[in-house]
């Protein structure tokens, strides 16, 4: 009768060691931020001021604080709760084809800057994504997505000056 008492205690004791992988995450992108950041090389002019490496110093010295602290509330029994969202179904699982499909068009568009330029690539993108996800309005998709890759086009060459490739091939 004892090994039936104990049997889900230790069943429900294990269910939050699947938790630690996050920690796991977290501990080793700060252990590699702080690792990398120390190849930043700082000018001479920096010398005496906040260098390049302060944010990443920071943000790395972050990760892993709150690794710890997410360690210690695990350890203490805290358990992450399912969110619960009104316009979301959770009884259905992951449409794994249309993961699938939005990565490779992602991929797809860092492949096509070069060869057909952003504004274009951009377009194909928004107009892939928003069809992928279920609209079904043609013109409506085409004439948003021209004009948002346009825009950013636009707001990269001309307010922020970072080059973009507006034909392939330049």
């Amino acid at each position: 009768m004892s090994e039936l008492a104990t049997a889900p205690a230790e069943a429900s004791k294990r269910v939050g060691y699947s938790e630690f992988g996050v920690v796991g995450l977290l501990a080793g992108l700060g252990v590699l931020v702080l690792i990398e950041t120390r190849t930043i090389r700082e000018s001479l002019a920096s010398h005496g001021t906040l260098g390049p490496r302060v944010a990443p110093y920071f943000v790395g010295v972050m990760l892993l604080v709150v690794a710890v602290f997410l360690a210690l509330d695990i350890a203490r029994g805290g358990r992450g709760e399912q969110e619960a969202g009104e316009d979301v179904d959770l009884s259905h699982g992951t449409d794994w084809i249309t993961l699938l499909a939005l990565a490779a068009l992602v991929a797809a568009t860092g492949q096509l800057i070069p060869l057909i330029g952003f504004p274009i690539a951009g377009a194909v993108l928004i107009l892939g994504v928003v069809r992928l996800l279920g609209s079904r309005r043609i013109v409506l998709d085409l004439v948003v997505s021209v004009a948002l890759a346009g825009s950013a086009y636009l707001l990269f060459t001309e307010v922020l000056g970072i080059y973009l490739p507006l034909f392939g091939g330049e």
